[in-house]
Parts: structure tokens; C-alpha cells; sequence
């Protein structure tokens, strides 16, 4: 499953969550007839509290989500990225798992990694055969 397809399921999941709530609180409404003032105020304090809350847990999951399945295979590319620019070839494959668009990046990159190993290998030996023939 794609990351942005995991990403629009859980924010869909706390809509219908915060929707959830919202039905509740109108129904305690209705069914117990008109309440007090200090009553709705502190039916309003508890949602936007327990609102806060679910969001505040929501952030944090999707941010330690975002930081493991993004932000650290983003970061290991770049490194690899730029240890393959300073010349350096020898660099083992990047380790890909999953099937999302981060690691749809890290087949690419690998397949563009070894494509300039190959040319800067044929190079080498078309310069060594212009040598030979000098």
C-alpha cells in the first residue's frame, strides 16, 4: 500500500472519529433535554480536551511514521548520493523494503548508481585500449 494511501485512511479514521464525538455530544443534547449553561460548558471543555488529545497522539504517531518510512531512507540516499559524487563506486546497494514511493526512490537510485559504475568501468577500458595504441 502506498504511503499517501496510508496517510488519507488515517486522516479519513480521525474524521469520522471527531464526527463520532461531534454525533455523541448533539445526542446527549437531545435526549436529556435543555442543559444548564455550566452544563454545555464543560461538555465543550471535555471535546475540545479529548479532541486535543486524539490529536496531539495523531501527530505523534504520524510524525515517528514520517521520520522511519521517510525522512531516514531520504537521508540515507542523500549520503549515498553524496559519497557517489565524491567517487566513491564501491558503495554497497541501498537495502530496499516495502513497496511505496520512497522505496520506488531507493530501486531507482541503486539502478542509476550501478549504471554510472558500468560507464565509468567501460571508460576506463576505452582508455586503457587508446593507451595501448599510443
Amino acid at each position: 500500500m502506498k504511503l499517501t494511501l496510508r496517510v488519507n485512511l488515517l486522516l479519513t479514521a480521525v474524521f469520522v472519529l471527531a464526527l463520532v464525538v461531534v454525533v455523541t455530544v448533539a445526542y446527549r443534547f437531545t435526549a436529556d433535554g435543555p442543559l444548564q449553561a455550566v452544563q454545555v460548558q464543560r461538555l465543550v471543555i471535555a471535546l475540545v480536551a479529548s479532541l486535543a488529545f486524539v490529536f496531539l497522539v495523531l501527530f505523534s504517531v504520524i510524525n515517528s511514521v514520517l521520520r522511519k518510512r521517510v525522512l531516514k531512507p531520504v537521508a540515507q540516499v542523500k549520503r549515498m548520493a553524496d559519497e557517489t559524487a565524491e567517487g566513491n563506486l564501491s558503495l554497497p546497494d541501498i537495502k530496499v523494503t516495502g513497496e511505496d514511493e520512497i522505496a520506488d526512490m531507493q530501486r531507482a537510485f541503486n539502478g542509476m548508481r550501478r549504471s554510472m559504475v558500468r560507464i565509468v568501468q567501460i571508460s576506463k577500458k576505452l582508455q586503457a585500449k587508446v593507451k595501448a595504441q599510443d
